[in-house]
């Protein structure tokens, strides 16, 4: 590895220019509605990791900060996607890939644990209160069979821009019988004049949702360009609250441009429009972000766990570690209050070095119980 003189640099430039010294009150004034809600969310198929937690904290840091300074209802929305796709389900029946996901297979009651363990400390040294929820959380929203349907009427449009390899709405519902469905959407048919989608299991044929009916709209999902989508035109409608979503870096730039922004200039005037904010990515030694187990190969990072940094990837070693998540809010919030820092990514050697020095101390040897290495 090459040497360096241990010194952090910041070089100001685009958001961290213009928002070098206060963020807050920026937002507070864009946030015009009664109540601000902070959401955040993940896929629950694996425990988090640390760029999971960079992302947690800094809606808690932010959301702590605008309580301070504002005279608003603030608080934490986070969002399960469990009808994310469970690891090793999917198959591919006649070129069509269909797939089970966590809420199927019961993998989300397995791994919603360690979340709800991080969610509940970061509201406690925040201050925030935190509102666990699961994708019924929008379905269930009275504008979510309109918003979905409008979208539908214009599939020709909306699917080569948020599913650019396939052209189709990658809208599911899972088999009553077994429970696939089809990942892409392909195999979807769409009935405009009463609202209803056909979809088709490969084994058990076809069967229908009425996106009139909210009973069986709790029973869909959607990728990830859609979800996003959906979510943003309810929130811009929201009457009483103000929304900003937080998500990690990776989501910025091309992708939210092309797979949102230029798909809800097809509408006009966005007062509620909901605020889109990004938490640092935390990268690996080839400037790469710190990703899931499930999707890098196994063992991607052993490397960590023998140089003691295993409990990057799993929680439960830094929840039990001394001061480990008191440790990493302090850092976020240093971010907050200097927002010049907020708006870049950091190393995982940055990022245990500061951890380190604001009192965090391992109980026990992150490589001897991290599965993930």
């Amino acid at each position: 590895m090459i040497e360096h003189d241990g010194e952090t640099h910041h070089p100001l430039g685009s958001a961290s220019y213009y928002f070098k010294r206060d963020l807050i009150p920026f937002i507070g004034r864009h946030c015009v509605r009664p109540r601000i809600s902070l959401h955040i969310g993940a896929q629950p198929n694996s425990d988090p990791h640390i760029g999971n937690l960079v992302t947690f904290t800094t809606a808690f840091a932010l959301a702590s900060a605008l309580k301070e300074k504002t005279t608003r209802e603030i608080r934490i929305k986070f969002v399960f996607v469990e009808t994310a796709p469970a690891a090793g389900q999917d198959v591919i029946i006649k070129g069509v890939r269909y797939q089970k996901s966590l809420a199927k297979t019961g993998d989300f009651l397995l791994n919603q644990q360690a979340f709800t363990k991080v969610l509940e400390r970061l509201s406690l040294l925040s201050g925030v209160p935190c509102d666990v929820k699961t994708q019924n959380f929008w379905r269930q929203n009275p504008k979510f069979g309109p918003v979905l349907r409008d979208i539908i009427s214009k599939r020709n449009l909306f699917g080569p821009r948020l599913s650019p390899e396939t052209h189709k709405l990658a809208i599911r519902a899972p088999c009553p019988l077994c429970g696939l469905a089809d990942k892409h959407g392909i195999t979807n048919r769409y009935h405009d004049d009463d609202g209803k989608i056909i979809f088709t299991c490969p084994t058990h044929g076809e069967f229908d949702v009425d996106l009139h009916l909210p009973d069986q709209t709790k029973h869909l999902g959607l990728n990830t360009p859609l979800r996003n989508l959906v979510r943003v035109l309810l929130c811009k409608d929201d009457p009483d609250t103000s929304w900003i979503m937080c998500t990690g870096a990776d989501y910025a730039g091309f992708y939210q441009e092309q797979l949102c922004y230029r798909l809800v200039e097809q509408k006009p005037g966005f007062p509620g429009f909901p605020m889109i904010f990004y938490a640092p990515l935390i990268l690996d030694w080839s400037g790469s972000k710190l990703s899931k187990s499930l999707y890098v190969k196994e063992g991607a990072y052993k490397y960590l766990c023998e140089a003691g940094l295993g409990y990057m990837l799993n929680v439960n070693v830094l929840l039990d570690a001394e001061s480990g998540l008191e440790a990493l809010f302090e850092e976020v919030q240093r971010w907050v209050a200097e927002p010049y820092k907020l708006f870049r990514s950091y190393s995982v050697e940055y990022l245990h070095r500061e951890l380190v020095s604001r009192g965090m101390k391992l109980v026990i040897q992150a490589e001897e119980t991290d599965h993930t290495c």
